[in-house]
């Protein structure tokens, strides 16, 4: 049967036998300098998350499970659901037993889109600097976005927080309780055209193997 995209984290991004990972959303600014040095700075455009994996030395049953579904994804249309693997669940709660089976949803957002309130957590849960959350919105198509949060926040004894910043801000299209996903909070990526790296065969193990990859909100 042909893969659906994009590929969800099991079928995926939790098979990779990852020996280093980089998870980054850098800056689209510009900037320019007057004559009295001071330097200005203007948005560009949206920030979109970027990242980079190096594969550990594979075995040929780890190879031949990797390196099919790279070839999957380098086809144009070929996605999948990347999250921060050195960050799969908040800090308080690396795992979700805490959260359980409770629903997170998006209940406040600011006027200015870069603070949230969230509700529907277990009472006193705690959301700490570097968690990350993720939640879909708009259609055709339906976007996943993803945030990692920059002030944390202590819930009430309701399950809902006060205003957390997060980035980067949100994006139009968000709609209020929308469920909200803590653990293994993930945004759609594509692969980096040109920068999959196949590896090479040594004895019984395959090394060097990698790529980089992108958002996409497409």
């Amino acid at each position: 049967m042909a893969f659906s995209f994009p590929l969800t984290t099991a079928q995926f991004f939790q098979l990779l036998p990852v020996r280093e990972i980089s998870f980054d959303l850098p800056e689209s600014v510009e900037h320019s300098e007057t004559g009295s040095g001071e330097i200005l700075t203007a948005d560009l455009g949206t920030r979109l998350w970027k990242g980079e994996i190096s594969l550990g030395d594979m075995t040929p049953d780890e190879a031949a499970t990797v390196l099919p579904l790279l070839d999957v994804l380098r086809r144009a249309g070929g996605s999948f659901m990347a999250y921060d693997l050195s960050r799969p669940g908040p800090r308080y709660d690396l795992t979700g037993t805490i959260l359980g089976a409770s629903v997170p949803k998006l209940h406040t957002v600011a006027a200015n889109t870069r603070e949230i309130r969230i509700s529907g957590l277990p009472a006193a849960y705690q959301l700490r600097p570097h968690d990350y959350l993720a939640f879909s919105y708009g259609a055709s198509p339906n976007r996943h976005a993803l945030h990692r949060i920059a002030t944390g926040a202590t819930a009430d004894g309701t399950g809902l927080t006060p205003l957390i910043e997060v980035s980067p801000n949100l994006r139009p299209d968000w709609a209020l309780n929308a469920d909200v996903k803590l653990v293994r909070a993930s945004c759609k990526a594509v692969l980096v055209p040109g920068s999959v790296q196949p590896g090479r065969r040594k004895a019984a193990l395959t090394s060097g193997a990698g790529f980089k990859f992108i958002q996409t909100l497409r």
